[in-house]
């Protein structure tokens, strides 16, 4: 899954140039890039957008190369029936988590990957409310932007039966090819779910981490002769689980109004030693807990990190006009920003600082989420004692 900074950006950056500047349109686009970086359930629909959004643009370490068309899986045994697994299991990873979630709390890290086959390029959690409701996901993406492959993890609330993968682009769900039974995971009974999402194959692995508390690990190969089956199960046995540590982030927002509350967290970066690209994110809702969070108008408060790029002559000729950043119109703190206001009936401020501790901050607040001082007082109340532009999630067991 491509990190949810390239998505919302070059996203909004494509919708704006399409439309003449006005308070309406840069709403739009803002609304546009915040939900897919808030709601993108999984790699597929993020994917999506990029694939949309990007067209044919180019930039080194920023995102993924055009190509003329997409790349096809050379797969063995590509959407046959699956055959019964004699393989190995290994031994499940102790910790656990105890009863099945019945709220899911923005702020915790409920699970780390324990081990990752070679190949995969990068990492992103989310936490809270996604697409198709509360749960928590984990993902490992091999970094192709027009075909999805990689390790997705999956953890569903009490109650909640884990849904066949969406096809990308329709509200449809992805058919199923079989199912077989899987050895044991952690302790628990489990089946092998093979499923055809767009021509190729996607594994499912599924089981309960607790009663009544559903998991489950897809794997869509990114190489050839890969054993999705042998994937997923160690993958699923060496997760490390938790309900008591907090996500890693690289500041803390301070200071806001007791009617906010975090509905939605997530983290990104990359697993490749040079990687710079990360992303940092928290979305507040000053709505009660019974209102619709994504709906336009909904009193959400935005406030996300990520690094700060030095724009040049050559990154512009590679981003074909469009911007990474806006351009600056004041500063804070002695820091070039962009601030944008919209007009009633739907208010909002948004507040992009740049190079901060190397890094950009972004605060997008709607009507009715901040006290008189707006998104410049919160940005002045950040803490940013930890702030570095080499900063990375915590994603990985130690």
């Amino acid at each position: 899954m491509i990190e949810d900074m390239d998505v919302a950006r070059l996203m909004r950056a494509e919708v704006e140039s399409a439309e003449k500047p006005s308070a309406v349109n840069i709403e739009r686009a803002m609304i546009a890039g915040r939900r897919q970086r808030w709601y993108a359930r999984g790699a597929g629909a993020a994917l999506a957008v990029v694939a949309v959004a990007v067209g044919a643009v180019t930039v080194p370490g920023l995102v993924a190369p055009d190509r003329s068309s997409p790349p096809s899986l050379e797969m063995v045994g590509a959407l046959a029936p699956l055959e019964p697994y004699t393989g190995e299991v290994t031994s499940p990873d102790a910790s656990r988590i105890p009863a099945a979630l019945e709220t899911i709390d923005p702020t915790v890290q409920y699970v780390r990957f324990g081990w990752l086959p070679s190949g995969l390029a990068s990492l992103q959690y989310g936490a809270g409310l996604t697409q198709s409701g509360p749960g928590v996901f984990l993902i490992g993406h091999a970094g192709d932007p027009q075909n999805w492959a990689g390790v997705s993890v999956h953890l569903y609330p009490k109650g909640v039966t884990p849904p066949a993968p969406q096809v990308i682009g329709i509200d449809q769900r992805a058919p199923t090819v079989s199912t077989a039974p899987a050895p044991d995971v952690r302790g628990a009974a489990a089946t092998f779910t093979l499923y055809d999402v767009d021509g190729t194959d996607r594994l499912s692995l599924r089981w309960q981490y607790a009663p009544d508390g559903w998991a489950a690990v897809d794997v869509s190969p990114w190489s050839a002769g890969q054993d999705a089956r042998e994937i997923a199960l160690h993958v699923a046995q060496k997760l490390r689980f938790s309900t008591t540590e907090r996500v890693r982030m690289p500041a803390q927002a301070m200071g806001l109004p007791q009617r906010l509350r975090p509905i939605y967290t997530t983290v990104g970066g990359p697993l490749t030693p040079d990687g710079w690209r990360w992303y940092a994110g928290v979305t507040y809702s000053a709505e009660p807990p019974t209102a619709d969070h994504r709906a336009p108008g909904a009193k959400t408060l935005d406030v996300s990190f990520s690094p700060y790029v030095e724009m040049t002559d050559k990154i512009r000729a590679e981003l074909q006009g469009k911007e990474l950043f806006r351009t600056p119109n004041t500063t804070i703190d002695g820091h070039q920003a962009s601030f944008l206001t919209a007009q009633d009936p739907d208010w909002f401020e948004r507040l992009e600082v740049f190079d901060v501790r190397g890094m950009a901050v972004e605060i997008d607040a709607r009507r009715g989420t901040l006290d008189e001082q707006g998104t410049k007082g919160l940005f002045q109340r950040l803490d940013l004692a930890g702030a570095k532009p080499d900063w990375r999630p915590s994603l990985m067991a130690d």
